[in-house]
């Protein structure tokens, strides 16, 4: 069964989408679509997992319907566990129609043969007559939260992403000032054929648009920020002494101090590259400083960085999100398996 309605899938459900890299060009987010079937084939991976289907059409043809779904440590961040959907199960799937691909969609919501839903992304159900509406998820394993606990000290714990709020989740959304060079670079950008479409490829600043846990690590007269997407480190150098070489490097050489607990770090001699996910670029001109500035509990970290790029932006300008503290999150290997985005 195949039902399709235009309709705008809420905002927080759409940003997980663009998580990774710009699918806004791959899927039609005003639209969803539905295809109920068998499960025959699933793959949950980084940084986007696969489930396809087999349904019928109106003629009563079988019809196989591939879904991107959440990568891994999504499902993590969500508590959803990844053996609640097995080969021969019977689902409903909704989600974002893909714009060139028949028989295609970005899952967005699962409706399991249990009458239990998967939401991706959203604490609100899609499919009200199943189960009372009630989501599979937001449980955790707490085996590792005491430990976390009691290593946590300042900003030096693992920090994670509140994907159910836009204010934490995304940070680019667009609306720069973009200078005539820039926004000529953005009319030649093919999201079908671009660097950000392969593993590893976000730098600074786009990085930090992760929705992966991030940790801030002690070590010697440096901080360590290791971010789960792409296996991440970034440097930041505490010494005032620190000298930068004369490269230019994918996260750029960075310098940190501390403003009462508000940690600022200020990096330069970054690579020219992708600055987000829909083809803005960036040149080797950039610098930014970043401000991590906890609460007084310390279960949020808000998020500020300053762009400035004179080659690509007629002005600096901010960009915010925030992390909170959840102990019982850790960062993981990330294992990130490639995609072909032209078919």
């Amino acid at each position: 069964m195949i039902r399709v309605t235009a309709l705008l899938i809420g905002l927080c459900v759409a940003a997980v989408a663009a998580a990774h890299h710009s699918t806004v060009a791959i899927y039609d987010s005003s639209q969803v679509v539905e295809a109920t079937g068998i499960v025959e084939e699933i793959s949950w991976r980084n940084p986007h997992g696969r489930l396809v289907i087999r349904t019928e059409d109106d003629a009563g043809e079988g019809v196989a319907w591939e879904a991107e779904i959440p990568a891994i440590v999504v499902l993590r961040i969500l508590g959803i566990s990844d053996d609640l959907i097995t080969v021969g199960d019977r689902v409903t799937m909704a989600g974002s129609p893909a714009r060139r691909t028949a028989n295609s969609m970005a899952a967005r919501n699962i409706l399991l043969s249990s009458g239990y839903e998967l939401a991706f992304g959203s604490n609100t159900p899609y499919f009200p007559a199943g189960k009372g509406g009630n989501l599979i998820g937001r449980s955790y394993d707490a085996s590792n939260v005491e430990e976390a606990k009691a290593k946590a000290d300042g900003i030096f714990r693992v920090w994670a992403t509140n994907m159910n709020d836009r204010a934490a989740f995304p940070m680019f959304r667009g609306g720069y000032p973009l200078n005539d060079a820039a926004k000529a670079v953005v009319a030649e950008w093919d999201p079908f054929d671009n660097d950000l479409i392969h593993c590893g490829t976000k730098g600074q600043p786009l990085i930090m648009i992760t929705p992966t846990p991030v940790e801030f690590v002690r070590e010697g007269d440096r901080i360590l920020m290791r971010i789960e997407e792409y296996d991440t480190l970034r440097v930041i150098h505490m010494s005032p002494d620190a000298v930068a070489s004369d490269e230019h490097t994918q996260f750029g050489f960075s310098r940190g101090s501390f403003d009462g607990e508000t940690l600022v770090v200020e990096t330069d001699h970054i690579q020219a590259q992708y600055f987000d996910p829909d083809g803005v670029p960036q040149s080797e001109q950039m610098r930014t400083v970043e401000r991590f500035t906890p609460n007084a509990a310390y279960d949020r970290l808000d998020y500020r960085i300053t762009v400035t790029d004179p080659v690509y932006f007629t002005e600096p300008f901010d960009l915010t999100r925030y992390f909170v503290w959840k102990p019982e999150m850790s960062v993981h290997p990330y294992e990130c398996l490639e995609r072909d985005w032209t078919k």
